[in-house]
């Protein structure tokens, strides 16, 4: 096989580059995933951010998700982009002045999603944005890890970088009082929900080892729940009156955020808010895992301890497509399983994570 000629290869290479630092003022970072993916992309988005170190970012997306990394990154604004008026983005037509000019100040644009989407790229080209890159959010298909993937993307962008754990800054001063939490603890925090059932751990297996830990350990005990986790509030709000347990449910991410900041273990499955917990940089994290591939999802962090259903089908999702009926693989992680790994945790030399551990 003969080589490519040479003017050709620094061709393609000059056209697909990402500009220099100085050449770039203002970027616009389209994101519109859940919880998880936004802080999936959190080493890229940082690696970005040294790069452009005298950018400022506006982000496109979900207002509540982006404000995660209101302190962590040099965000000048964050347009929510549910609004009717970036929906020209995505349809045929020209797009109308008032968003031709706004975009017209950015030197950069990068979008974050599953796969390319051409006629957004294209109306962001014709605004006026000098480079446009689309990024993916994650693998459709394959193991690989999505900081690996998003890190290997924009090395061939001329972005090279070792994916880090991020640590987002949650603007909680340490003696800040959170009136969520009323003992100085410490605390457990658990989450039972995720964005899909067969994800779950079983209910009965959190209170089970939630309550052994609160036991053993004098941890105090957090439930935390959001939309998705509708159903269960009826069991979660009796269960923590007759434990003596707090339970907070739909509550903004930032003061999540700041709760979870505070704890000294939490127990989740592959959730948003096991990201969360990862990226706070305060409880030790107990990630659990089924039908989802801990080698593509799993939170970054020497403080992140996978555990992943000894079952024989498991993993089986197939990107985001989980076919399985039932959750069987999830019933197979016993509770001993989880409370062997927590109790390694806690019992560790020097283990003395989390505001009142």
């Amino acid at each position: 096989m003969t080589s490519p000629d040479p003017p050709l290869i620094i061709f393609c290479m000059s056209a697909t580059v990402l500009p220099p630092p100085e050449a770039v003022a203002r970027s616009l970072i389209w994101h519109q995933g859940a919880l998880g993916d936004l802080l999936m992309a959190g080493p890229a988005l940082m690696a970005l951010s040294r790069h452009y170190s005298r950018a400022g970012i506006t982000a496109l997306g979900h207002p509540e998700r982006w404000e995660m990394y209101s302190r962590s990154l040099p965000l000048k604004a964050v347009w929510d982009s549910g609004e009717a008026r970036w929906s020209h983005l995505c349809r045929d037509g020209a797009l109308p002045a008032p968003i031709r000019e706004l975009l017209a100040r950015f030197q950069l644009a990068l979008v974050f999603s599953t796969r390319p989407q051409a006629l957004l790229l294209d109306h962001l080209r014709q605004a006026g944005i000098a480079a446009v890159h689309w990024l993916p959010s994650f693998p459709e298909m394959g193991v690989e890890a999505v900081a690996a993937l998003q890190a290997r993307h924009l090395a061939a962008l001329g972005l090279p970088y070792v994916p880090r754990p991020v640590k987002l800054e949650v603007g909680r001063r340490p003696q800040e009082e959170l009136p969520e939490l009323p003992s100085p603890g410490p605390w457990l925090a658990v989450a039972p929900g995720s964005g899909h059932p067969l994800k779950n751990w079983p209910l009965a297996y959190f209170y089970e080892v939630s309550r052994s830990l609160a036991w053993e350990y004098g941890l105090k005990v957090v439930w935390l729940a959001g939309p998705a986790e509708g159903a269960m509030l009826p069991y979660l709000e009796g269960l923590a009156q007759a434990q003596g347990h707090v339970l907070l449910a739909n509550r903004p991410l930032i003061r999540v955020a700041r709760i979870l900041s505070r704890c000294r273990l939490y127990l989740g499955n592959d959730s948003g808010l096991t990201h969360l917990a990862a990226a706070v940089g305060g409880p030790e994290v107990i990630a659990l895992f089924g039908p989802t591939d801990p080698r593509v999802w799993a939170p970054l962090g020497p403080q992140v301890r996978i555990l992943a259903a000894p079952c024989p089908q498991a993993p089986c999702a197939t990107g985001r497509s989980l076919t399985c009926s039932e959750p069987h693989c999830m019933a197979a992680l016993a509770p001993d399983m989880v409370l062997t790994a927590a109790t390694h945790l806690l019992a560790a030399p020097g283990n003395n994570r989390g505001e009142g551990a």
